[in-house]
Parts: structure tokens; C-alpha cells; sequence
């Protein structure tokens, strides 16, 4: 049995240790940070320019951007604007050398129409996305079509993909209207390239 004396002391002691020690929540909020996120998102925000639409590895394709759009094109942190309009095709004037004042680079590579969809002009629009810097780039030429079909034909000529995953890939990005001179050029390389795969194109 306690003697009185040592359990006055002993109680004392524990309610003094209750009122000056912080309470656990506390104790542990002082140490422990927030658990940092699993995955952070880099790609940059997705700016409405005509028919758009963010790609995989994060390009924004679609139609010509107007100035402000450019403009928040820089300020989304796009570092290059590829052109697929020919110098012919009224429209998008003074647009280079408004994307090089913003401090952007600009290539043109143009396509006209289903004739533009060329091994060249895919080996080229793979060049320019493969320089240093060139990445997050903006790709676009009228209505975001040509955009469609030179990715497709890309990702088939140069990435290797089969032919019906390229021509699905070219449709998710909105092709419609060059999707039969998409399928055509595909097939022509078919014909002359047996390493290619070409199953399951007509």
C-alpha cells in the first residue's frame, strides 16, 4: 500500500506531466510533412485553339491559333509552334515572326492537302518535335486535319507502329476528312515494304 505522502506526490507529478507535455496530433504535426504527390502532371494547360487536342506525349495540335492564342501559347509554356500551312495558304501571316518575338521557335513544314502527306514531310515534323528544347511544341495547320494525318503517317513511317494503330491514333486526334489519303499512302508503303506491319488494312 502507498503511503499517503507518496501518492499525493505521485498523482501531482502525472498531472503535471499531462498539462505540460503537447498533445500527441500536435507533437506529430511538427514532424511529419504531407506526403508528397505520386504523380505531378507537367504537360502544359491545354489553350482552345480551333479542334484541339493534347496528344499522349503532350504536343496540342489542332487549327490556327490566333495572336492571343499565341500568345498564351508562350505563356502555357510551349517552347515551339510547328506550321503545316504552305506560304501559299492565306491565313496565318506574320505568325512566324510573332512566335520568334515571344521567344518561341517556329518550323514550317508545309503540307498541301492529301499530296503533302509524304514520308519526307513525316521524317521532318519528327525532326523538329526530336530537337533539343523542342518540347512541349504546338503543332497546327488550318482546321487541326493535316495535323492528324502527318502524326498518323509519322507514327507509322518513323515510330514503327502497325498500320491500324497509326490510322486509330490519327482518328482519336479528330482525322476525318484526309483519312482515306492517310489509308492510301499507308497502303503504298505496304506494297513496297514488306517489313511493315500491315495487318488488317484493306
Amino acid at each position: 500500500m502507498l503511503h499517503r505522502s507518496s501518492f499525493i506526490i505521485l498523482v501531482s507529478t502525472t498531472i503535471v506531466g499531462l498539462l505540460t507535455a503537447p498533445p500527441r496530433a500536435m507533437a506529430e504535426g511538427s514532424t511529419e510533412k504531407p506526403a508528397a504527390p505520386q504523380q505531378i502532371d507537367t504537360t502544359p494547360p491545354l489553350v482552345p485553339i480551333p479542334n484541339a487536342k493534347v496528344t499522349q506525349s503532350g504536343l496540342l495540335v489542332g487549327g490556327q491559333p490566333s495572336r492571343a492564342q499565341l500568345k498564351a501559347i508562350q505563356e502555357a509554356g510551349y517552347r515551339t509552334v510547328i506550321n503545316l500551312r504552305p506560304e501559299s495558304e492565306r491565313g496565318d501571316e506574320g505568325e512566324q515572326a510573332a512566335v520568334e518575338r515571344m521567344g518561341m521557335t517556329f518550323v514550317s513544314i508545309p503540307v498541301a492537302g492529301a499530296a503533302g502527306l509524304t514520308e519526307d514531310n513525316a521524317r521532318a515534323l519528327a525532326k523538329a518535335l526530336e530537337a533539343p528544347d523542342a518540347l512541349p511544341a504546338v503543332v497546327h495547320c488550318s482546321t487541326g486535319q493535316r495535323v492528324a494525318a502527318l502524326l498518323g503517317l509519322k507514327a507509322f513511317v518513323v515510330d514503327r507502329m502497325s498500320a491500324t494503330a497509326a490510322i486509330s491514333m490519327a482518328k482519336g486526334l479528330g482525322l476525318t476528312k484526309l483519312e482515306n489519303a492517310l489509308r492510301k499512302r499507308i497502303s503504298e508503303i505496304c506494297k513496297r515494304d514488306k517489313s511493315r506491319n500491315c495487318e488488317g488494312l484493306p
